[in-house]
């Protein structure tokens, strides 16, 4: 098999963890859908604040004082329900661990892969 037929390949078992049991990091599955939902959190706050210290970079190269723009900003009604559209869809992401529903015995220890 060649290098480039490696990267191709795709494993078995990519996507489980979407509709699987999860994975096991403690003995009980509710500090475990904690745990994924601070990382998960974590994640998305830290990708948000890096892409805001970016983005008010690039304006200030602008001459756009973004904080004094920010301030005075009001948003239309198309707006606001495009942004609870958004934070919709963030309470889904961080907090969609906790509908999980594991079948007793089943879960998968963290870092394996079976």
């Amino acid at each position: 098999m060649n290098e480039q037929s490696k990267i191709a390949e795709v494993p078995a078992n990519l996507g489980e963890e979407i509709g699987g049991p999860g994975k096991a990091y403690f003995d009980n599955v509710v500090i475990d859908n904690i745990l994924d939902a601070l990382l998960e959190l974590s994640a998305a706050t830290w990708t948000f604040q890096d892409r805001l210290l970016v983005l008010e970079k690039v304006l200030e190269k602008h001459g756009i004082n973004a904080a004094e723009e920010i301030e005075q900003h009001v948003p239309d009604d198309a707006e606001i329900a495009s942004r609870a559209e958004q934070r919709a869809a963030m309470v889904q992401r961080v907090f969609g661990s906790f509908v999980r529903r594991p079948v007793a015995g089943v879960s998968t220890p963290a870092g394996d892969q079976a």
